[in-house]
């Protein structure tokens, strides 16, 4: 059976990094924490929160996601991810019976694999697909994978279990990442967990 985790909200809590940098780049900001990911959890864009909260422009706005883009994935901010608690050892215990890959809509490859080997989860995974966002991952998953009804898609977006749906495959949401429960509950996934550590399979 082969199994597709998304990697950031479902392997790696990235919380922390999206929120240091929004903070970064949006120096008048003063929501907490919280309060931005209360934001983001109710499907809640950069864009609505810059124009709503801080009057940004369109103009403004586009600045700030190039910017965004440019500096999401450099090093000194993808070392404030952090894997879930239990995480490697669940995915070691996995790794026993089912076949495991990363699907993630990362735009560097080289360094979400290395990200990945220094976290220690090197040889965990049968294949790590990064869609440098030239590819969507549906296409890259049926580019890579033989799939069959008995496998299963886990991930934290709307987006993840609409492509688990178009595979014909199972679908796990995880309350870990970027969406709460009730945002979650309008794709239908087969399963809503609060992370990944809860699934049986």
């Amino acid at each position: 059976m082969n199994i597709f985790f998304d990697l950031d909200g479902t392997l790696l809590d990235s919380r922390e990094r999206l929120y240091q940098l929004f903070q970064h780049l949006v120096p008048d900001s003063n929501l907490s924490f919280n309060e931005y990911w209360e934001l983001k959890r109710n499907k809640i864009g950069h864009k609505e929160i810059l124009k709503t909260h801080f009057s940004y422009s369109e103009e403004a706005f586009t600045s700030f996601e190039k910017i965004w883009m440019e500096r999401i994935e450099l090093p000194e901010w993808l070392a404030l991810d952090k894997p879930f608690n239990g995480i490697t050892n669940y995915l070691k215990e996995l790794k026993n019976k089912h076949s495991l890959y990363i699907i993630t809509a990362r735009q560097l490859e080289d360094l979400a694999i290395e990200q990945i080997n220094q976290i220690g989860w090197k040889g965990l995974f049968e294949k790590i697909l990064v869609t440098g966002k030239k590819m969507e991952k549906y296409d890259l998953i049926k580019a890579s994978v033989k799939v069959s009804n008995e496998d299963w898609f886990v991930g934290d977006t709307g987006k993840d279990i609409q492509i688990g749906k178009k595979l014909d495959i199972n679908t796990v949401a995880v309350l870990s990442g970027f969406l709460n429960r009730d945002k979650l509950e309008e794709y239908n996934p087969d399963l809503i967990v609060d992370n990944v550590n809860e699934l049986k399979f």
